[in-house]
């Protein structure tokens, strides 16, 4: 199957009363729009490419090294349809997502691209008069669209999971995404064989990596481009921040470390800090 991607990063987001574009909020560690073009570039089928349309007053941080091409393309004030047509009006498969929704997942993405091989589908929040999600269907039929975003007499798609409908428009959803997103990591975790004494108080960042068999305790918070070895115990409230920790390392509690490597089977007492140095 051969699809294209576009991104539609078009609203203002004045509800976050915020000098940063809502695509551009903090989520898990990475912004919004991170998320969505992650999750499209790296979807099976791959697109032949991503291209997300913002405004030229919002430069977007997108990810790099991903197994297809992405671009972004800057839109002027007033022109948003136009450039939503001219994104999706060649022929063939496109898939059109709203970039303010970061937790729409590979399998429904599949199924909706499967599912617009016969007509034009949409994923949305509820009833079809609600906010699409996500649009597919051949181009020209998308482009014809008084809206490509909400094309007349699309066939809704049920959503995979329900924390797929979320759409940040304010900070009220960012936290909601911001939960949702928080339990499908730690699950991911889970199931690559880390264990979470009490789930719910731990806070972990897209990135970060876990070996099996490590333990993290209450409190924990791993940020950035932090890498856990395996057999590990992460004491209680330690915070750890773009750090390399060894294989079989044991953190007592209330241990700070930041952008240092720690040796393998090292144990740190409470409170130890490292990487201020």
């Amino acid at each position: 199957m051969s699809w294209h991607a576009v991104v539609a990063a078009l609203d203002d987001g004045d509800t976050f009363r915020s000098r940063v574009s809502v695509y551009l909020h903090p989520l898990a560690g990475r912004p919004i729009i991170w998320h969505v073009v992650s999750m499209l570039a790296e979807s099976q089928p791959a697109p032949a490419d991503v291209c997300v349309l913002h405004h030229a007053s919002a430069a977007m941080q997108l990810p790099d090294s991903l197994p297809v091409p992405v671009r972004a393309q800057a839109v002027t004030d007033g022109s948003e349809l136009v450039a939503l047509r001219a994104a999706v009006t060649s022929p063939g498969l496109k898939l059109l997502v709203d970039g303010a929704a970061p937790l729409v997942a590979r399998p429904t993405v599949v199924r909706m691209l499967r599912a617009a091989e016969s007509s034009v589908v949409a994923l949305t929040e509820g009833t079809l008069e609600s906010a699409y999600l996500a649009v597919s269907g051949e181009g020209p039929a998308l482009a014809s669209a008084d809206d490509p975003r909400h094309p007349a007499g699309a066939v809704p798609v049920a959503a995979t999971f329900r924390d797929e409908l979320i759409r940040v428009t304010n900070r009220h959803t960012l936290a909601a995404a911001s939960s949702a997103l928080h339990d499908r990591i730690i699950r991911a975790h889970e199931a690559n064989g880390v264990s979470f004494v009490l789930p719910s108080t731990v806070w972990v960042d897209a990135e970060v990596r876990i070996g099996a068999d490590t333990v993290i305790y209450p409190g924990a918070v791993l940020e950035g481009h932090t890498e856990i070895g395996s057999e590990c115990v992460i004491g209680p409230y330690s915070r750890i921040v773009n750090a390399s920790i060894g294989r079989g390392v044991e953190l007592k509690g209330w241990n700070y470390i930041t952008q240092t490597t720690i040796r393998n089977q090292a144990v740190l007492e409470p409170y130890v800090r490292r990487g201020f140095d």
